[in-house]
């Protein structure tokens, strides 16, 4: 392939690769987007691959992450930059791996080494960033969900990966006229797809919880005070928790960010939650903030009881990173942009879990449920039994932010075998079934109040057990295989 049309490809394969997520919700995309980039960097030197990788990731991610527009280009710029890192050393490491493999040697080694990327991608730098892993974009494929039990959302991906190396393989044999090879590969392709669906889907039969999502909506345009927005956002929530006064409910969630207010300093605030708790006669987790001494502020969900007083509260431990505060804020000061985090939010550290009557639910806020691996542990290690997800993402407008967020819960959902309550301030609200499967989602930008009973889960899945040994054996994997092609170079060229 010449070296002009090699970066437009790559450039325009990871676009297309964004094009499977929820918001265009192409997913059987993601089959065949990465095929291109496996196919192009092979065999050619490392700087010429990872070049073509970090085109792919500016292609993906460009496209994928335009929502951070909404905070500046600026931001989106940098986020990209970063994430493209990760994209061009996979460019380099495969087409030093790409050598040693053929068949579906090559489909195993391409998705171990993407996997790896991915893990190595949710935890670094700083916190890690998961947004793009491919998994995600595969969750209206309801057959493919149930391996996550097994393996974690990383069983997906790895599957995916390994079909578009085989298409590559494909495209190679018909090209050398080998049919017979290019039948046997498109047939992998099609097992790989397949078997998840020969995995029996999750159930939870625990005792029934009747819930609701109160999603109260932000007021947009709003001429006043942030400190008056805050208080009509909590109005909002507080009159339509009054609608299920008489009614049968264990547990009314607000979404995080209702109470904008620090509710032990503002006694209307306080005394509008606890009343709304003693209206609905239930259980209820509470999205809130409270300021700090120092001039900061925590990141909260409380749990309150049908009295009203405050039972539990559960302190943020992942928090995001120039969103929620600024790591290394003295030495960045100078820059502009970072008027908008004007106080950073302090982490806690420990993670919490409420009890109520049918059994111990885990709160996780925002961010955290995007992390695999942080809910696995309170909700398979820790006991969790029902999984609540309270988020805000009012910043992103009508982008593909808050259904993609939805996806992030989808996967934790057939990860944990568990029910989710996602409450979101402006949508997308959603009850999610264990299978992955959503039962009831509210609009963008309305106030709504959702209904369901659902069940508290049987205990841990595999996954929920045992953790994250997928990623951990392709990134060892992975690493053998690097070494072994770099000993088999210097041979060669000695």
């Amino acid at each position: 392939m010449s070296r002009g049309r090699a970066p437009a490809i790559a450039l325009l394969s990871g676009a297309a690769l964004a094009f499977a997520f929820p918001g265009a919700g192409v997913a059987p995309l993601a089959w065949i987007s990465l095929a291109p980039l496996l196919a192009i960097v092979r065999g050619r030197s490392t700087s010429a691959s990872l070049r073509l990788g970090f085109l792919f990731g500016i292609g993906f991610f460009g496209v994928l992450l335009i929502w951070i527009k909404h905070v500046g280009w600026i931001p989106w710029l940098l986020l990209v930059l970063m994430q493209s890192v990760f994209t061009a050393g996979f460019g380099a490491a495969w087409a030093r791996l790409s050598v040693r493999f053929r068949g579906l040697g090559a489909a195993a080694g391409a998705a171990a080494l993407w996997v790896a990327v991915e893990y190595i991608r949710a935890n670094m730098p700083v916190v890690g960033f998961t947004w793009g892993e491919i998994a995600q974009s595969q969750t209206n494929l309801p057959w493919m969900l149930p391996i996550a039990g097994i393996t974690g959302a990383w069983g997906i991906t790895f599957l995916v990966v390994a079909v578009n190396a085989l298409v590559v393989e494909v495209a190679r044999e018909l090209k050398e006229k080998d049919r017979k090879h290019a039948l046997v590969y498109m047939t992998g392709c099609v097992v790989l797809l397949a078997a998840p669906a020969a995995i029996p889907a999750p159930d939870s039969t625990g005792a029934p919880v009747s819930v609701a999502i109160a999603q109260g909506n932000v007021p947009e345009p709003f001429d006043g005070t942030i400190t008056e927005k805050s208080i009509a956002i909590l109005n909002s929530h507080v009159s339509l928790t009054a609608e299920l006064a008489g009614e049968d409910v264990d547990l009314v969630v607000w979404p995080e960010s209702a109470v904008g207010v620090d509710m032990n300093r503002n006694d209307f605030v306080g005394e509008s939650v606890s009343g709304a708790a003693a209206t609905a006669d239930a259980e209820m987790i509470v999205g809130g903030n409270l300021d700090t001494e120092d001039g900061n502020y925590q990141v909260l969900a409380f749990h309150i009881g049908p009295d009203g007083e405050v039972v539990e509260r559960y302190q943020k431990t992942h928090l995001v990173p120039f969103g929620e505060y600024v790591p290394g804020r003295a030495a960045l000061d100078w820059v502009p942009m970072l008027d908008q985090v004007p106080r950073d939010a302090i982490a806690g550290t420990e993670p919490g879990l409420f009890e109520i009557e049918q059994g111990p639910v885990a709160p996780v806020i925002s961010f955290e449920g995007d992390f695999g691996s942080l809910v696995r542990a309170r909700m398979g290690e820790g006991g969790g039994r029902l999984l609540v997800v309270a988020t805000n993402t009012s910043t992103w407008g009508e982008s593909w932010a808050s259904i993609q967020h939805v996806a992030f819960s989808r996967l934790r959902a057939a990860e944990n075998g568990t029910w989710v309550v996602h409450a979101a301030l402006s949508g997308v609200s959603a009850f999610i079934a264990p299978d992955g499967s959503v039962t009831q989602t509210a609009d963008l930008w309305t106030r709504a109040l959702l209904r369901e009973t659902v069940h508290m889960s049987d205990g841990p899945t595999f996954y929920g057990r045992v953790g994250d040994w997928l990623p951990i054996l392709c990134l060892l994997v992975s690493l053998v295989d690097l070494v072994l092609a770099s000993r088999r170079r210097a041979g060669t060229v000695a």
